[in-house]
C-alpha cells in the first residue's frame, strides 16, 4: 500500500515591499495578524520612503516584525531579494504592500504544501480583483492541479492571471535561482516562473488561498514612460524565453498575446506585430492571433508609428 509522503510543517515568512503607502501596509499587516496559522516572521523592505516605515507602525507588537530599509529605492525586484535574504523561514510569501491575504491564506498553503505528492517549488493562489473606487470584487478563477502533481501543464495557463504578490516559494531555491531579476522592474515575475519551469522546477496551484489584489482608480501604466519600462521588459522576458515559450503553446499564447497587445494599445505597433507573429508561429491554431496579424497589418498602413523603444 502506497502512503502520501508527509511533509515538514512549513515555515512561512512573509514579505512585505512597501514604498510612502503606510496606509495601505497597515491593511496589508493586518491581514497578516488575522492569520489562522501565524507566520513565523514578517520582513517589511522599506524601499526608500520618505519617512522610514519602522518610525511610523504602531500596534503591530503581536507580529513577528523584522525590517530592512533602503535608504534610495531600488526597485521591487531588488526588494523582494533582500526580504528573501533576510527571511529566516524555510517558505517565503511575497506580499505587495497594497494586497491583503484571506484570513486562512497561510494554512491553506500549508495543507497543499504537506498533501503534495512531490514536494513543489513555489505555490500560487487564487486571487480576487478589489476595484478600490467601487469596492467591486470580482474573482479569477484558477485551474486545480489533477491529484496533487505539480507542474501540470493545464495549470501552467493560469499563472498569467496571478501576480508575484500571494506567490509561496521555497526560499532556498528560491535564492539558488537566483531570485528576481534586478534589472527588470516589470514582467519580473514572468522571468521568474518561466525560468524555473524551464529548469523543470515544480509549481502547484493552491486555489483554496486567496489573495486580494487592490486595483487602482486609473490606468496603472499611466504615463508613456511606464507604458515603455512595460514594453522594453516584455521583449527582454519574450526573447530570454522564446525557447521554453515554443514548447508550450498554450502558456506561450496567453503571455505573448498579452505582449502583444500591450504594446500596440502603448503605439509600439512594429514590435507588437513582430510578437504577434512569434506567437502564430509557436501558436499555429491561435485564431485570436490570426486575426490580428491580418487587422494589425492592415491598420499599420494608416497608423505609422511615432515611438520607438530603442
Amino acid at each position: 500500500m502506497s502512503h502520501m509522503p508527509q511533509q515538514s510543517s512549513p515555515r512561512f515568512s512573509v514579505i512585505v515591499t512597501t514604498k510612502n503607502r503606510i496606509h495601505y501596509l497597515q491593511e496589508a499587516l493586518d491581514s497578516i495578524l488575522a492569520q489562522d496559522l501565524p507566520a513565523a516572521e514578517v520582513v517589511i523592505v522599506d524601499d526608500g520612503s520618505d519617512v522610514a516605515v519602522a518610525d511610523q507602525l504602531t500596534g503591530y507588537d503581536a507580529l513577528p516584525v523584522r525590517h530592512v530599509r533602503h535608504e534610495a529605492s531600488g526597485g521591487v525586484s531588488a526588494a523582494r531579494n533582500a526580504g528573501a535574504r533576510t527571511a529566516t523561514g524555510n517558505w517565503v510569501v511575497f506580499l505587495d504592500d497594497d494586497d491583503w491575504l484571506s484570513d486562512d491564506f497561510l494554512s491553506q498553503v500549508s495543507s497543499c504544501l504537506q498533501s503534495a505528492l512531490e514536494p513543489p517549488v513555489f505555490i500560487w493562489s487564487a486571487k480576487t480583483n478589489v476595484h478600490e473606487g467601487s469596492g467591486k470584487r470580482v474573482p479569477v478563477p484558477l485551474e486545480s492541479s489533477t491529484d496533487g502533481q505539480p507542474s501540470q501543464t493545464s495549470c501552467w495557463v493560469s499563472l498569467m492571471d496571478v501576480t508575484c504578490s500571494g506567490m509561496t516559494f521555497n526560499r532556498t531555491e528560491f535564492l539558488e535561482s537566483g531570485g528576481f531579476d534586478e534589472q527588470l522592474s516589470m514582467t519580473e515575475d514572468r522571468d521568474l516562473i518561466f525560468r524555473l519551469l524551464a529548469e523543470n522546477k515544480s509549481g502547484i496551484p493552491c486555489p483554496s488561498a486567496n489573495l486580494f489584489f487592490r486595483i487602482h482608480d486609473g490606468p496603472r501604466l499611466s504615463n508613456d514612460g511606464r507604458q515603455k519600462v512595460q514594453a522594453q521588459s516584455d521583449l527582454v522576458v519574450l526573447e530570454r524565453h522564446q525557447e521554453f515559450l515554443a514548447q508550450q503553446p498554450a502558456l506561450a499564447e496567453r503571455f505573448i498575446g498579452r505582449v502583444a497587445k500591450r504594446l500596440w494599445d502603448a503605439g509600439y505597433y512594429g514590435e507588437a506585430i513582430e510578437a504577434n507573429r512569434i506567437q502564430c508561429r509557436i501558436a499555429p491554431g491561435s485564431v485570436r492571433a490570426r486575426k490580428r496579424q491580418l487587422s494589425w497589418g492592415l491598420k499599420r498602413r494608416f497608423k505609422p508609428q511615432t515611438k520607438l523603444l530603442s
